[in-house]
């Protein structure tokens, strides 16, 4: 298990997988495919869980298929400042968020909540070996469609410089 520390925050990675009840937030695609969609069901590592491993699978099971998910489950003042969904393919295959594009492996640091946000590091590595780390901060959404569900309101690299070496 992959350690690493933060603002003298202890952060753990989380390997488990997502609970049943994470199932019933899955709704068809527009193309018949099954794929996540936000719900009260879902805690923040959860979230960011689900956006990375659709991240890593970008094209499957169609083109784009990822970076939807992603923008599914970004918040909705998020969406007004990286939306519609065709500007948010182009921002997040370039830099610097393009290495999340079918990355080959990730590491998740726990979650730290503080009220109704929340705040999560993921260490990914790129099929070239780049390895970068990215900081989510998620909110449970207080009104709305989304009332009571975790969504994404920022994700931005983080310097490695910043994080020890033996921290992964």
């Amino acid at each position: 298990m992959n350690r690493f520390k933060s603002a003298g925050l202890s952060l753990v990675l989380l390997a488990g997988t997502l609970s049943m009840s994470s199932l019933a937030a899955l709704n068809d695609s527009p193309e018949g495919a099954v794929r996540p969609r936000p719900s009260v069901d879902l805690e923040p590592q959860d979230v960011v869980k689900i956006v990375i491993n659709a991240l890593s699978n970008n094209d499957e099971p169609y083109a784009n298929a990822g970076i939807e998910t992603t923008f599914s489950f970004a918040s909705p003042a998020n969406r007004v400042n990286t939306g519609p969904l065709d500007k948010f393919v182009r921002m997040v295959k370039g830099p610097p968020y393009g290495i999340m594009v079918d990355h080959v492996e990730s590491d998740f640091s726990e979650v730290f909540l503080a009220g109704n946000k929340a705040y999560q590091m993921v260490h990914l590595t790129a099929p070239d070996g780049r390895a970068v780390v990215f900081a989510f901060r998620l909110s449970k959404q207080l009104d709305g469609e989304f009332e009571n569900m975790w969504m994404t309101d920022a994700v931005w690299p983080v310097a490695n410089a910043a994080i020890p070496e033996q921290a992964f």
